[in-house]
């Protein structure tokens, strides 16, 4: 699968624009649970425990990424978090395609989205609360919203690789002491 996903996002200029990364996986077991557990399905009705996630340079390379894939995939839902993100802050383009008969979830994500999430879920590890469901210290969610938009400020070149930084640096902190 993730070949089939590498073939279209190395199409045209995307390599030329900066890093590109393509990773396949099978969702945690405690996550699965987790998921299971929080909306009441069932296995058979979920269609993110596979999938494929690519990592582009740019908002840009996601939506041409995403044509390309609607010209030859067949797509059962589409959940653009980039237009519309989650209360936690997270952004990306989720896809559910059907492949060989099974569904499997392709996630599209920009360096910054990914660095976001990842942080998002290791400090979740860290404090032991699923910080990406919404759990936790609010203080500490609303940094982390405050975080994504600085982020999707610059995948929309809103503002420079500068004023990113700066503007990441004057974050508010979290300290559990507060």
């Amino acid at each position: 699968m993730a070949a089939n996903l590498r073939y279209h996002v190395d199409k045209g200029d995307a390599l030329v624009h900066g890093r590109i990364e393509v990773t396949q996986r099978l969702k945690r077991l405690d996550t699965l649970i987790g998921k299971l557990a929080r909306e009441k399905g069932n296995v058979t009705q979920m269609h993110d425990i596979g999938g494929v996630r690519a990592v582009l340079p740019s908002q840009r390379h996601v939506y041409v990424v995403r044509r390309r894939l609607l010209k030859s995939w067949t797509i059962i839902r589409e959940r653009d978090y980039v237009a519309t993100p989650k209360d936690s802050g997270y952004r990306a383009l989720h896809l559910i395609v059907r492949r060989n008969g099974y569904p499997v979830e392709v996630q599209l994500r920009t360096i910054g989205q990914d660095i976001w999430a990842n942080t998002v879920e290791e400090i979740g590890r860290q404090v032991g609360v699923g910080l990406k469901f919404g759990a936790g210290d609010p203080r500490l969610h609303s940094i982390f919203v405050a975080m994504s938009e600085v982020l999707a400020r610059f995948d929309r070149a809103e503002v420079s690789s500068d004023e990113l930084r700066a503007a990441l640096k004057s974050l508010p902190s979290f300290d559990d002491n507060d």
